[in-house]
């Protein structure tokens, strides 16, 4: 007999479903995430998502991973649970200049070329399983752009693993040729935006949900009027064992107070901003020290943000601490009074939820779906995308009330533990699935 989970989602009837429904169902997720990156909204969300679907059903899951030239370039599995998770590595190629780089893309998309039709002989796949003038175009579009994705042979694993769904996580010039291969075969395929949903405005985005069996947001901020009523929100969720203030080893309060940014160093993250707003504070004496932590993904950038350090006169003030595990991040936390986050685009962001539950107070910007993931003037502070000095306002008010801190900081974890649970995040992308899987008669 098969199991029965319930779980109740704010502001929506209880919902009771199987585990076992999603039994013998292979998915292949497409999505630019690194599977050593500890960090990461999306990483995090998948490796929450996929752990619990496959303790729930015995799922096969092809888990798309980004990786570099000359890195390690196996297919890998892993068993969890009831079912397994099929790594397969793609890898992307950058270049400053496009140009320069055409020979050796050229170069490296031979040696591909010659594998992929060893492989398919090896697979007894036809050779010409996508029109010649897309493959034409898939093999072009290679060239056009800075950055290359050789996703090419993900369309053959359609066939080979017996796909049900394709999950399409990302978007990017070569979703194109998976998803028509997907179309071609009868496969339906979903799409799920983990980011600000303008992105579901753009051309490119209209062109690949024009025949999605189902789309998810993980915020209902934003929605385009076309595709509202179409749009199911899958939220995000977090780990409340495990980021509890509890479990932090750090139990003494820093000889200066934190000021913690938890995210990748890239442009949209407003470091700059708080690097300028920090500035500020300490020009009206209020002491303080930022702690920047996350991957860098843009070394230009970092190494601009050290120069505006420099030239504000606080750079012994501001720390990169680069990518930090999961529980570095939380000690991190632990230590801090306030948890900035100046983006100005957002889906639904998961730091806050994790700031929430350590029961730290927040200021951040009011952009993307940052709303739905807080309460403000609660948990903490939103003010207006691009707006400095409120953002230090709201800093200094937090700095100089010990008791708000707290008060707001436990408010949050209530917060995130009503709204945010994983096991909430399980079912309804079963339910999604579920829902998927019905359209491919009409595929």
């Amino acid at each position: 007999m098969n199991n029965i989970s319930t779980s109740k989602d704010s502001g929506s009837n209880d919902i009771t479903i199987a585990s076992g429904s999603l039994d013998n169902i292979t998915i292949m997720r497409y999505a630019h995430i690194y599977r050593s990156r500890a960090s990461g909204g999306v990483e995090q969300y998948l490796r929450h998502l996929d752990r619990g679907l496959l303790h729930r059903h015995r799922l096969t899951i092809l888990q798309m991973h980004l990786i570099r030239e000359h890195e390690e370039d196996s297919i890998q599995v892993e068993n969890i649970g009831l079912g397994r998770i099929i790594w397969v590595p793609v890898t992307i190629r950058n270049s400053s200049s496009r140009v320069a780089d055409i020979p050796g893309r050229l170069s490296y998309m031979l040696s591909r070329s010659i594998k992929q039709t060893n492989d398919r002989a090896r697979a007894e796949l036809p050779q010409n399983m996508l029109p010649k003038e897309s493959m034409l175009f898939f093999r072009s579009a290679h060239l056009r752009y800075q950055t290359a994705v050789f996703s090419d042979h993900l369309r053959d694993m359609l066939m080979t693993h017996k796909v049900d769904i394709l999950a399409m996580h990302w978007m990017s010039y070569d979703a194109d040729s998976l998803i028509a291969r997907a179309r071609n075969s009868g496969i339906p395929y979903v799409f799920i935006n983990h980011f600000d949903n303008e992105r579901l405005s753009r051309p490119a985005a209209r062109k690949l949900l024009d025949h999605a069996a189902a789309i998810g947001v993980v915020s209902e901020v934003n929605i385009p009027d076309n595709l509202r009523g179409l749009c199911v929100n899958l939220s995000d969720a977090v780990d409340m064992k495990y980021f509890t203030p509890e479990y932090a080893r750090t139990k003494k309060n820093p000889a200066d107070p934190i000021v913690l940014l938890p995210a990748r160093i890239i442009e949209q993250k407003g470091h700059k901003d708080l690097i300028e707003a920090a500035r500020i504070l300490i020009a009206r004496k209020i002491n303080l020290v930022l702690y920047f932590a996350g991957a860098i993904d843009s070394r230009p950038l970092c190494e601009e943000l050290r120069k505006l350090a420099e030239t504000a006169g606080i750079v012994e003030r501001v720390y990169f601490l680069g990518e930090k595990s999961a529980e570095e991040i939380r000690e991190y936390y632990a230590m801090s009074s306030v948890i900035a986050l100046p983006s100005y685009s957002e889906g639904l962001p998961r730091v806050l939820l994790e700031a929430q539950s350590m029961e730290k107070p927040f200021v951040a910007y009011d952009s993307g779906g940052m709303r739905e993931a807080v309460l403000p003037g609660e948990t903490g502070f939103l003010v207006p995308a691009g707006d400095i000095i409120a953002l230090a306002d709201k800093i200094a008010f937090l700095l100089k009330n010990e008791s708000e801190r707290n008060r707001m900081g436990q408010r949050g974890r209530e917060f995130v533990a009503s709204k945010f649970n994983i096991s909430s995040l399980i079912i309804r992308h079963e339910t999604f699935y579920r829902e998927a899987l019905m359209h491919k008669a009409a595929y």
